[in-house]
């Protein structure tokens, strides 16, 4: 990711390196806007909400990393690969890892693309778990 900054001339700073490893620490469940805040929180205490509002805005703008609303709030995901997130009934969403699936979406981005005329940015599908 700070590669992708110095490409772009964004300045490095030390909240949005603690951003960015937050962010990592926390990928496998899909975090909220509060879970990120909080979590950098924790290590710079005087973090404003609206400069982790603005820093996520970034990251998505720089396609680093995406968000989707899930009840009630965006969620934040670094994997940029075509991926199911199942949302357990904790609350918690994690991404499925199965090669299998993994071809399916492709072939569904190939038919959305050359069949439908689709040209989509991602694809993601949320499959909620049963309780």
């Amino acid at each position: 990711m700070e590669e992708k900054f110095r490409e772009y001339g964004i300045k490095i700073t030390p909240q949005r390196l603690e951003l960015i490893k937050k962010l990592k620490e926390l990928e496998k469940y899909h975090p909220s806007f509060n879970d990120v805040y909080m979590a950098v929180k924790a290590t710079h205490p005087n973090v404003s909400r609206s400069t982790i509002h603005e820093n996520l805005k970034l990251l998505l703008e720089l396609d680093i990393i995406r968000s989707f609303h899930y009840k009630g709030e965006n969620r934040y995901e670094m994997n940029s690969e075509p991926n199911i997130n199942l949302a357990g009934s904790d609350g918690k969403i994690i991404d499925i890892e199965n090669d299998k699936i993994k071809k399916y979406l492709v072939e569904i981005g190939r038919i959305l693309n050359e069949e439908e005329e689709i040209k989509y940015k991602t694809i993601m599908v949320i499959v909620k778990e049963k309780k």
